[in-house]
């Protein structure tokens, strides 16, 4: 008999999205599933309408938007209790093709695997491959994304995995062993986050080429550059180091991560998207707080520390962002090819 299956899917003002990723998942080759959808919040009648079309489904009710994790943390315990033996957690914004699942959970029964992803292509450009596996670089603190399938299939199978979110296949064992989400992160790093614990624990995280899903990408917090999207994102990625590392490895983290805000409020500082810089910045404000959960605009980096960063932001900030990370050897560098610059134009 087959494993039994809990499709988990979340939507918010999505009435479109979730009803093409809806049909896919009742076209899949896979008959031991449930599919549970978790509404946060919605206020477009898209609740009614799904119970309508798809009157198979469960649905759970959120009356706000509680976040990605504590949404999907409300079906996998549901799942749990229902005797699961996966979730696969599917953002509603995919769409997958008939075979995925069946393909994740035959190459997921291994007992040392913890977690699967298939290939993640582009909705909107189904050759273009979107996502394949990143691999986490504990020495230097960084998530590294795998570019093509030939690095995918180069990687050394002790390299430690991280996986996305958007169409993550869990173990009832995973999560028994390991946990939820961790609610604080809201949405964004914390797919990496349990990506992390899972490789803690002594658990794989693989990739499935085999098995392929279709994303239309940050459907629900807009563009990558949306003042949401990087708070978030500002925010998390401390969150995820310092939950992870111990000890000193915490402390010498802090300037990697001040080098890392610098580059990224520059990169948005030149695109002219003020309320984006203002967002990092109090991402950055909530980090150093430990404040979790969704933004509130009344905990905002005090105007001290704000001009600052501003300034760091705009007077050249790959170079505050190399001092930061003591790479002293880029900074004389980009000295002498200043200099270079200067003769020329004498």
């Amino acid at each position: 008999m087959q494993p039994k299956v809990s499709i988990v899917i979340l939507n918010w003002n999505g009435l479109e999205d979730s009803s093409e990723c809806l049909r896919s998942v009742m076209d899949l080759e896979y008959d031991h599933r449930e599919v549970i959808l978790v509404d946060n919040g919605s206020s477009d009648g898209s609740v009614k309408a799904l119970r309508s079309l798809f009157p198979s489904i469960t649905i759970m009710e959120n009356r706000e938007n509680v976040g990605f994790a504590k949404a999907n943390n409300q079906a996998i315990e549901y799942a749990l209790e229902g005797g699961t033996d996966y979730i696969w957690l599917l953002n509603n914004d995919t769409v997958t093709l008939p075979d995925a699942l069946s393909r994740l959970v035959s190459a997921a029964e291994s007992p040392e695997i913890g977690l699967a992803s298939p290939l993640i292509y582009f909705h909107d450009s189904r050759e273009k491959m979107q996502f394949c596996g990143s691999v986490i670089d504990w020495e230097n603190q960084r998530i590294r994304h795998i570019e093509s399938l030939e690095e995918l299939a180069d990687v050394d199978p002790k390299e430690n995995l991280s996986l996305w979110g958007t169409a993550l296949l869990m173990k009832r064992r995973t999560v028994i062993d390991v946990g939820y989400l961790n609610e604080k992160y809201f949405a964004y790093h914390e797919d990496e986050e349990y990506c992390l614990r899972i490789a803690r624990a002594g658990y794989r995280c693989i990739v499935v080429p085999e098995a392929r899903i279709f994303h239309k990408n940050s459907r629900s917090t807009g563009s990558n550059d949306a003042p949401m999207q990087v708070f978030l994102r500002s925010r998390n990625l401390f969150f995820l180091w310092m939950d992870t590392l111990r000890g000193v490895d915490r402390i010498r983290y802090v300037p990697k991560y001040l080098a890392h805000i610098v580059s990224y409020g520059g990169s948005l500082k030149g695109k002219n998207l003020p309320d984006s810089v203002e967002a990092c910045l109090d991402g950055v404000w909530n980090a150093f707080r430990g404040m979790g959960g969704p933004r509130n605009t009344n905990i905002a980096m005090p105007a001290p520390l704000r001009g600052l960063f501003r300034f760091l932001f705009s007077w050249h900030p790959y170079f505050w962002a190399s001092l930061f990370r003591a790479d002293f050897a880029r900074i004389r560098s980009d000295l002498a090819k200043r200099a270079s610059a200067d003769r020329k134009a004498i």
